[in-house]
């Protein structure tokens, strides 16, 4: 049995074993600290309007600084009251409406109470929110990009298990959160699992 190597263009533990969960026998998959020559390098620019242009920026750059195929992904949370902030401009409007409050963008704890303060202090009640997945994947033959989500609603924090905003948001039709689900659970739900069975299904393609 072929063995499918891929590279996941992320420094996030979590997210690769998220991912590792979710491969067949037949995929390896290692993520940029698993590569030492690779020390150092910069991060690829962000700068893509959508999730699926992000994924494709970070998974072209990597892909010119390793040999082996790349995975990437960009997710996020997309609120309906918000007019689908903060999708891929977290950093941005942190950064446009608190420019002085020293908020670290990566803390959970920090964004995902911001958001629900903005979110009551508009004029549409509605809770309503997209899980997004988008990834990207680069080999030898090129570029393919797929994109996934979840409709739930944001709520106030529940659930031990901090990654992301998973603390804060309830799949449509369950009462709890992300985080109090069984990672299985959670899995079965979500779009990320959902994106990578495509990517699968396109390297057992491949591989046949």
């Amino acid at each position: 049995m072929r063995v499918n190597k891929i590279v996941f263009a992320s420094w996030n533990p979590k997210k690769l074993e998220e991912l590792k969960r979710m491969a067949q026998n037949n995929v390896e998959i290692i993520c940029l600290k698993d590569i030492p020559e690779i020390k150092g390098i910069p991060q690829a620019e962000e700068n893509g309007e959508t999730f699926l242009q992000n994924a494709k920026i970070k998974a072209m750059y990597w892909k010119e600084k390793v040999s082996f195929p790349v995975l990437a992904e960009d997710s996020g949370i997309m609120i309906d009251s918000l007019n689908g902030y903060p999708g891929v401009y977290t950093k941005r409007w942190i950064q446009e409406l608190y420019p002085d409050a020293n908020i670290n963008i990566n803390d959970p704890n920090q964004v995902y109470p911001l958001l629900l303060k903005l979110m009551e202090q508009k004029s549409n009640p509605s809770k309503v929110a997209y899980f997004v997945s988008a990834m990207a994947l680069v080999d030898n033959n090129g570029v393919i990009t797929v994109q996934e989500s979840v409709k739930g609603e944001m709520c106030k924090k529940a659930g031990e298990r901090e990654f992301g905003f998973d603390q804060y948001f309830k799949p449509d039709g369950y009462s709890k959160t992300f985080s109090q689900m069984l990672p299985e659970e959670k899995d079965d739900l979500s779009p990320r699992k959902k994106a990578f069975e495509k990517i699968l299904e396109y390297l057992k393609h491949v591989s046949s």
